[in-house]
């Protein structure tokens, strides 16, 4: 745990120090805001065998600073999310009335920087990478039916509810275009909630606007 608490804050120490050496002298443009919306990819099916569909989506709220002349910005996000709730039944046994209505929801306050690769016309393409705190709620309670204590055992064994705070990181590749004082970009992301455990976060293709 202690190699975790390490590399999140030498991590924080980078994103928010590049910048500034970066620049040099130069004075930086005003802080500017973005707004995405996202859907994550790897978790999409719009046709499951259980009630529902599966989608996960995010919504991003980002304020960045970036100084003229250099490639690098420094960003603070607030990420929320949620999966689009499902019924399934977790016996796999037509016997038992043990269907599930299951709902998911994360947010995450995430600090960082980005580099532009290059700019070719109006079209910028970068990388973004980050850490942050992330928060994950799931709720599984069941549907209908009566539970054994056996059943509810099996299928409940940490209750109806878990909840909990992570340390985790970010990165991600998109490209952004200039129109005026406005970019609109698009970008691929991968959130891993939890340093230890990198298999296990939400990876959104995001849409979004700065201004």
């Amino acid at each position: 745990m202690r190699t975790r608490h390490v590399v999140a804050v030498s991590s924080l120490a980078i994103a928010l120090s590049v910048t500034p050496v970066s620049a040099q002298s130069t004075a930086p443009e005003p802080p500017k805001w973005s707004l995405s919306l996202g859907v994550d990819p790897t978790h999409l099916d719009l046709h499951t065998q259980d009630p529902g569909v599966e989608a996960r989506m995010v919504a991003n709220l980002t304020r960045s600073w970036q100084s003229p002349g250099s490639r690098f910005a420094r960003n603070i996000s607030l990420m929320m999310g949620t999966d689009a709730p499902r019924e399934r039944n977790p016996g796999f046994d037509p016997q038992c009335d043990c269907a599930q209505s299951i709902s998911r929801r994360y947010a995450g306050l995430t600090a960082g920087v980005s580099y532009d690769l290059f700019t070719a016309s109006r079209f910028t393409p970068y990388l973004k990478g980050g850490t942050g705190i992330y928060y994950t709620t799931l709720s599984t309670e069941p549907t209908s039916g009566v539970l054994t204590p056996s059943q509810l055992a099996l299928f409940y064994p940490n209750g109806f509810y878990q909840n909990g705070f992570s340390v985790g990181a970010n990165a991600g590749l998109g490209i952004k275009a200039r129109f005026g004082s406005r970019e609109l970009f698009i970008e691929q992301m991968l959130h891993a909630f939890d340093i230890g455990r990198l298999n296990h976060g939400v990876y959104p293709f995001n849409i979004g606007i700065r201004f």
